[in-house]
């Protein structure tokens, strides 16, 4: 899985993907698993005890699971956020089918970002962690140097704590010369 932060004119944005290959390896494996309880079921009789008929619906009840977890994999969506300052909210598409629109988180509702490390046998890579009030963190990215991760992690916190411009205040009408008679309103 590959992921990618980019800038947009409307907003931060970042995004995962699976490659192609990657999703017809996943679905092969899905569609394979269908495969492993055809001996089971071809050797099965009425003459069977009934632990027997426990372990036979095992056998075809867990690969079938694992056929299906495969193949929502290979289908599924990736995970897409978009931070709109326009509208102070982080727009989430989620992996997992339901809901299908996307959902808006206000800013407000979003946790400060961190970086943290994490450990594998390639050395360690860094994660951008972030959390919505009251759901479990998303980490974002695998970056292999922390800087990287630090300067993504600090663009979040920019757009989380960005304010909205102050209104501009009105022109004088014309013909007029901006003076009020209230030193007060000015």
């Amino acid at each position: 899985m590959t992921h990618g932060f980019r800038d947009a004119p409307d907003g931060l944005r970042y995004a995962e993907s699976i490659s192609g290959p990657m999703r017809l390896f996943a679905a092969t494996i899905g569609l394979a698993m269908f495969l492993i309880p055809v001996p089971f079921v071809h050797h099965a009789h009425g003459g069977l005890r009934w632990w027997q008929w426990l372990l036979l619906a095992a056998c075809v009840a867990v690969p079938a699971m694992m056929g299906l977890f495969f193949l929502s994999l290979a289908g599924g969506r990736c995970l897409r956020l978009h931070f709109d300052n326009r509208q102070r909210c982080m727009l989430r598409h989620r992996r997992f089918p339901w809901p299908r629109h996307p959902e808006a988180v206000p800013y407000a509702q979003i946790d400060p970002p961190s970086v943290l490390e994490r450990s594998s046998e390639d050395g360690p890579h860094y994660v951008v962690r972030l959390a919505v009030r009251g759901e479990r963190a998303m980490h974002l990215g695998s970056f292999g140097w922390q800087a990287e991760a630090q300067e993504w992690c600090q663009r979040i916190a920019d757009h989380l704590q960005h304010q909205p411009p102050l209104p501009t205040p009105m022109a004088p009408t014309p013909g007029s010369d901006g003076a009020h008679a209230d030193p007060q309103t000015r």
